[in-house]
């Protein structure tokens, strides 16, 4: 059962194999020593984000990443591949040590960006749109069609650092977050406790007509 569960197959596929407790050094092989195209070594230069499995899929998103504990050959880069459908968005966020490079693939989104100054610049996206935020601004994006978007975002740095306001107020304790805010305790929403940077959040809310 395990092994059928293992490798997605009925468990009755696995009875003609035998199970031992022995060690073996030398077994017999039938037919002749082949190597099947799946088992050729990868090109170090080419990468198929497109198959691998997502670190992060939910029905509101996922993420494929291409990193160099996946890819050797990304020395001081990483790009992550975004699939987000109307019902999701991406938080917002920032990245204290990497500026971010992205390009649209496909659908239409909103993105905003907070700057130093406190002023924030929104703008809409759309496919062969390519976008620029630089290091340690908070942004974050949404679709803003019926079109799922699609697109590819480049970090100069190898493990870009992810800090999501989720996560962020998750930090700090709900006197500190109502002092901040000028609310009393009462007044703060019921904030979830989240321990890790959920990267790509449910849209519960209508699309702002405003933003």
């Amino acid at each position: 059962m395990d092994l059928g569960n293992t490798f997605t197959l009925p468990a009755a596929d696995f009875i003609p194999l035998k199970r031992s407790t022995a060690s073996a050094i030398l077994v017999r092989r039938d037919g002749p020593a082949t190597v099947p195209a799946n088992a050729a070594y990868p090109d170090p230069r080419k990468f198929g984000i497109a198959r691998e499995t997502p670190p992060i899929d939910h029905p509101y998103g996922s993420a494929r990443v291409a990193r160099s504990q996946f890819w050797p050959a990304l020395k001081h880069l990483a790009m992550y591949s975004i699939l987000i459908p109307e019902n999701g968005m991406r938080e917002p966020h920032w990245h204290p040590d990497t500026a971010e490079m992205g390009y649209v693939h496909k659908g239409r989104a909103r993105m905003s960006v907070l700057d130093p100054g406190g002023s924030v610049d929104t703008y809409e996206l759309e496919p062969g749109d390519t976008y620029f935020i630089p290091r340690s601004y908070p942004h974050q994006i949404e679709v803003i069609g019926e079109e799922d978007i699609h697109f590819l975002v480049f970090f100069d740095q190898p493990m870009p650092a992810d800090i999501g306001y989720r996560a962020s107020t998750s930090a700090v304790s709900r006197e500190v977050l109502a002092a901040a805010f000028g609310v009393s305790l009462g007044a703060l929403p019921p904030l979830p406790l989240t321990t890790e940077d959920p990267l790509i959040v449910p849209r519960v809310n209508a699309l702002d007509p405003e933003a």
